[in-house]
């Protein structure tokens, strides 16, 4: 057995349970990492699904008059009954040359991508809401930074920017006033107001505020100090993909596209050596517990229960505390917190075999 120098208590560093056989992460775990693992992408796919409103649309091809723009199924075109070289007229003229065209029908949902070829009747609106932000949020695009990826601290990030003075040139129009005190023949005042206009040119200094950029011209991202919504999972994986990489992961030099199965793919060959040599494996099944929980939770969806292994002893603690776990491995783990044996499937199968002799022995004595 190696040496477990990393842990404080020798135990797994993912869950804390079990002395690992080998590197930092017991047995179990590393049967239960690559599963929950692929059932991140099969949980985002079939959230996408969702998302996705259903294709309701129909699709004909027809024929479209270039004057008129009369549409008729392809093959039944209207022809002069005297000049069959001749489409039809509805005013008299007959109308030369029709477009192949091919005609689409939807009754709601939005409209597909329009191309010059193709006529869309129906729908053309958006999905009705209220829309689910949450799982919106879940299936984010990866944010970058002058064209990397960025860490999240669970914050929203927005481009920053400086104040900067500048100065503008201004031009002010000012009115002035003055009056004017005359005295008439009869002694009476007469009073007259005089007013002068002017322009008066001038520099100000007024503060503006400019986007910051990077070297290469992209935008500088900083956190905007109020997280609304959830993570994507596509970000959360990328910044995981990163610290491996960071770490020494082997084949860190070729980095995978930001996307959910790619990334998946690029963790799920190197589990092997996180499990031996990542310090933060703890961290990595804590991320993939709470993203398969927010995942399942977005869809309805929930883990069940363990389920008791009724009246099978525990072969190292002989308590009935076996339960057959539903994770997807198939284990079956001790719940006395003095034991936490895990069985294989294979390995319970043997175990019933072994005591299933004296499990009959035993219920045909109580028989009698």
């Amino acid at each position: 057995m190696h040496d477990h120098t990393d842990t404080a208590d020798g135990a797994c560093n993912a869950c804390h349970k079990r002395d690992p056989e080998y590197g930092l992460v017991c047995e179990p775990c590393r049967r239960w990492l690559p599963v929950a693992l692929a059932s991140l992408l099969e949980l985002a796919g079939r959230l996408q699904d969702q998302l996705i409103p259903a294709d309701d649309s129909t699709t004909a091809a027809v024929l479209v008059c270039r004057t008129c723009h009369l549409t008729v199924p392809a093959g039944h075109t209207p022809r002069h009954p005297g000049h069959p070289e001749h489409d039809h007229s509805p005013s008299g003229k007959w109308h030369g040359g029709w477009t192949a065209r091919h005609l689409i029908r939807r009754t709601a949902g939005p409209a597909p991508s329009i191309a010059p070829d193709i006529i869309v009747t129906g729908g053309g609106h958006e999905a009705p809401v209220p829309l689910d932000l949450h799982a919106h949020d879940l299936l984010g695009p990866v944010i970058r930074d002058g064209g990397r990826p960025i860490d999240v601290t669970g914050d929203n990030w927005i481009p920053a920017s400086r104040l900067t003075p500048v100065p503008v040139n201004h031009t002010r129009f000012e009115v002035t006033e003055r009056r004017e005190e005359t005295e008439r023949e009869d002694g009476t005042l007469a009073v007259t107001f005089h007013r002068d206009f002017r322009h008066h040119c001038e520099q100000l200094t007024v503060i503006d505020r400019q986007a910051r950029r990077d070297p290469n011209g992209y935008k500088v991202m900083i956190p905007a100090g109020d997280q609304i919504g959830a993570i994507p999972v596509a970000q959360i994986l990328d910044q995981e993909m990163r610290a491996w990489a960071d770490a020494g992961a082997p084949g860190s030099q070729h980095r995978p596209t930001p996307t959910i199965p790619s990334l998946v793919d690029w963790l799920g060959k190197r589990l092997d050596w996180a499990c031996d040599n990542y310090p933060g494996i703890d961290a990595f099944a804590d991320m993939l517990s709470s993203t398969r929980g927010a995942l399942m939770g977005a869809l309805g969806d929930f883990d069940p229960q363990a389920e008791l292994c009724d009246g099978v002893d525990c072969p190292a603690c002989t308590l009935r505390m076996l339960y057959r776990r539903q994770d997807g491995t198939g284990d079956i783990e001790c719940q006395n917190p003095d034991c936490r044996r895990i069985l294989t499937p294979g390995q319970y199968r043997d175990h019933l075999k072994e005591i299933a002799p004296t499990a009959r022995r035993q219920r045909q004595s109580a028989v009698v």
